[in-house]
């Protein structure tokens, strides 16, 4: 009589016991709990004869499959899948899983810097710029400067401003703003020009594409002056600025250039200003393109005419 009441108890704890479910998800998330790609969940289970998963997405109306089940998700956006197994006899436990999916890179905007613009060597200038993501947000950012922090205005020439963003999910973005310091060009002979000679407007006359500005004989020094200053007028007197000279012959086909020399104009501490006394005695007469640039990405093309002694 124990045995078969015995016997029956265990048969009967056997019909009894409840269906089991799990789930796996792949790829697995950052540690922030996000994907950057599509993401399969599979539901599988355990139980009687007649076991089916049953499951929901987003609170939606369930539906009944035989496991394993398996979900494709490759949508941006959050879902939350509620699951259990059901045997006719019983059901798991409801359970839970939620993939979170970001496939977009964080959004990067910079104000200030703005992209070619020239500022003023030392010229105080506050850096400006944000980033944001949705839906995983930002989890790092790193940039030239943050926003408030002042501009690198301390170097002349050409610069380069960037902004790197990572969302949780694991997306990043650059941006990346190139600007420029330039000087405050200043000249220092009576004329106002940057040779020590200017010809009337009247005698400015067109030679090809460029007029003559200056005149010059052979023997005759070219003589250039300038000062470069930075945004609180003081000058600078480490830049490096030169002079390209080039002989212009003219075709049919256009102009033609003959480089000549080239040629560095130091500053001169006794005048005060950046100087050079350049020798025509070796150039011939002719029509010549003097290319002067000043250290910082700005430049100046002058025609000049050199004539035979006189």
């Amino acid at each position: 009589m124990r045995r078969l009441i015995f016997g029956f108890v265990i048969w009967a704890s056997c019909a009894l016991a409840a269906p089991t479910a799990w789930d796996t998800v792949a790829p697995p998330p950052t540690s922030y709990g996000w994907n950057t790609s599509s993401v399969t969940v599979t539901i599988e289970a355990s139980g009687g004869t007649g076991l089916v998963v049953k499951y929901r997405i987003n609170e939606g109306g369930p539906i009944t499959h035989a496991p394993p089940v398996t979900i494709h998700l490759s949508a941006e956006g959050i879902y939350t899948i509620e699951y259990w197994a059901d045997d006719g006899t019983g059901e798991s436990p409801h359970a839970f899983v939620t993939v979170k999916i970001d496939l977009s890179p964080p959004r990067i905007s910079v104000r200030i810097p703005e992209e070619g613009t020239k500022y003023l060597l030392h010229e105080k200038i506050v850096v400006d710029w944000f980033a944001y993501d949705r839906p995983s947000g930002i989890a790092f950012v790193e940039a030239s400067a943050q926003p408030g922090e002042p501009l690198d205005t301390t170097t002349p020439g050409y610069q380069s401003f960037f902004v790197f963003a990572r969302d949780r999910a694991g997306n990043s973005a650059r941006v990346e703003v190139d600007y420029r310091v330039i000087f405050k060009l200043s000249t220092v002979f009576p004329n106002g020009f940057w040779l020590d000679r200017l010809l009337p407007a009247e005698e400015q006359v067109k030679v090809g594409t460029f007029p003559i500005l200056a005149r010059y004989q052979v023997g005759d020094p070219i003589l250039f002056g300038f000062l470069l200053n930075d945004a609180n007028d003081l000058p600078f007197i480490h830049a490096r600025p030169n002079v390209l000279i080039t002989e212009v012959k003219f075709t049919e086909e256009g102009e033609r250039h003959t480089i000549w020399d080239w040629v560095l104009i130091p500053f001169d501490p006794g005048k005060g200003f950046y100087f050079l006394a350049y020798p025509t005695e070796k150039r011939k007469p002719g029509i010549y393109d003097l290319w002067l640039g000043f250290g910082d990405g700005q430049s100046l093309r002058i025609r000049v005419e050199i004539t035979g002694e006189g």
